[in-house]
Order: structure tokens, then sequence, then C-alpha cells
């Protein structure tokens, strides 16, 4: 008897051990952030844990919070989470904005945003958006909602950023999606947007005819410099031309001087005696001539049989 008392005392602690590993296990999902917390004393660690299989032990659990940018949509959109925001800009005039903005919690302050909010703090940032993005919106005029969006978006994000920080969230980037103004306003501001549009363009086809109006001259300018060019190089050409048969004329001058030098010397002849001698020596070249007597009929005579 008291061996299955026994027994049975072990039974019933292996399978409380067994419920017990069930039961204590928990899971942080993929993307996304872990809190522990306690069922029963509603405490919470201040220690977040990254995706993963984790043993919490018994009446703890994981509360799962997005790690990664999720966004909120103010617009008619059936996956917006709210509906186009509706203001009046500085002027007065009756303004529709559609908007979306990204946000991503702050890991090191999850708990605090738990703490809170519990875990419905997206309508919590979806009301302060709201308020701060209104509130935005109707400082601005109508008219640089066209001109000057970007700076308007901008000025938006930042403003809604400083309020996210205070749930900590971070406001990571927001786009106006549509812009929603009264028709008869709307239709004259596009038909300014036109005109501008025209006007921009005249003055880019006033600029392109500039510009071709330059390379026009400065085709004509390079082909003058071009014909300048060709007509000193003929020049150049001309005179260098000159230059080497003046050069080759001297060079044979000189040539034809130290000949008859040499002549002169190796005869043994003074001055008269040399002149004489070129002198014969042209005569006999002259006598060597051909002499036509008939039209019909060529003769040579050389002169030295007679």
């Amino acid at each position: 008897m008291q061996q299955q008392i026994i027994l049975g005392s072990i039974i019933f602690c292996a399978s409380f051990l067994l419920i017990i590993l069930i039961i204590g296990w928990d899971v942080v999902e993929i993307t996304n952030w872990g809190l522990k917390c306690n069922s029963i004393s509603k405490q919470c660690d201040q220690q977040i844990y990254a995706p993963g299989r984790y043993l919490v032990g018994p009446f703890n659990s994981f509360f799962n919070f997005p790690g990664s940018r999720q966004t909120i949509e103010f617009s008619d959109d059936k996956r917006a989470q709210s509906q186009p925001l509706k203001t009046r800009t500085a002027e007065g005039l009756t303004l529709s904005l559609h908007v979306s903005f990204q946000y991503q919690l702050i890991k090191n302050e999850i708990a605090k945003l738990y703490a809170l909010g519990g875990l419905n703090y997206e309508a919590t940032f979806i009301r302060m958006a709201r308020d701060t993005i209104l509130q935005a919106a109707g400082k601005f005029e109508a008219p640089k909602y066209w001109a000057n969006r970007r700076n308007i978006t901008e000025a938006m994000q930042k403003q809604l950023e400083d309020e996210l920080k205070k749930a900590h969230a971070n406001c990571v980037s927001l786009q106006i999606l549509d812009i929603e103004l009264p028709d008869q306003y709307e239709d004259s501001i596009v038909q300014t947007q036109i005109e501008v549009q025209k006007k921009t363009m005249k003055q880019f086809e006033q600029k392109a005819q500039m510009i071709l109006n330059d390379i026009l001259v400065m085709r004509a300018q390079n082909d003058q410099e071009i014909f300048a060019i060709h007509a000193q190089a003929q020049a150049d050409a001309f005179t260098i031309t000159q230059s080497a048969q003046a050069t080759a004329n001297k060079l044979l001058l000189e040539a034809e001087s130290k000949s008859y030098e040499m002549i002169q010397k190796n005869l043994e002849l003074t001055k008269d005696e040399f002149n004489q001698y070129l002198y014969w020596i042209s005569v006999q070249k002259q006598k060597k001539a051909k002499l036509v007597f008939n039209p019909n009929t060529v003769l040579t005579y050389n002169l030295n049989h007679n």
C-alpha cells in the first residue's frame, strides 16, 4: 500500500512538472519584440525579448509589439484606420486632407508604452496624429498646399515626431496623399497653375532659343578660326617652300663656286686665265646648239667640224 502511495506521488509530481514545462513556454513572433508579463501580479519585466521561444515559467506570457514600421492612414480607403481629416485653411476655406504616416516603436521604451496605454497604443497614436496634423494644417493658406506641399509635409512630420516621442514612438515619415478644397477655388488654383506652367514653358523656350543662337554664333566663330588657320597654314607653307628653294639655290651656288675654285687651283690658273677658261667653255656649249633651216627638215651641224 505504501509503495502505491509513493508511486502515485511520483506520477503526480512528474505530471505536474510536465504541465509546468508545457505551459511555461512562450514565443515572440518574427519581426516583433516581446514584453514578459505575469497574469496574476500584472507586473512586466523591463527586459525586451527578441523573436524566439523562451521558458517563461507559469502564469507568465509575452505581449508582442511590432518591431517593424507600421502605417496609419487617414483616407477613404477601406484599409485606412480613420477617415480623412477635415479642417479649414488659414483664410477659412474648408480643407479635407488624406494623410498617412509611418511610426516605429522605441524598443527600450516598450515597457513604458504598455504602462501608458496597454495594447491599445495605436488608438492613442491616431488621436495624437489627428490633433497634431489638424493643428498644423490650419496654419497654411490654400495656395501653399499646391506651391509648397513639400514644406507643409515636413512641418507636419516634425510636429508629429515631437508628439509621438511622448508616447514612446518615432514618426519615420509622413505623406499628404490628397488635398480637397472647394471645387470653385480648386478650379481657380488649377487654372493658375496652368498659367504658371505656360509661363515656365515660355521661359524655357526663350532659354532654348538663346542657347541655339549662341551655338550658331560659336559655329560662325569656329568657321572663321578654321579659315584663318587654313590661310595661315597656306602662307606658312609658301614661306617654307620659298625658303627651302632659296636655301637650295644658295647651296648650289656655293657648290659651283667651290668646284670652280678647285678647278682653278688644280689647273694653276690665274684669275684672268680662269675667266678666259670659263668663257671658252660657254662658247663651246653654244657651238653645240641645233640650227633649224627648214620647218620640215631639222639639221644638226657641229661647228667643231668647220
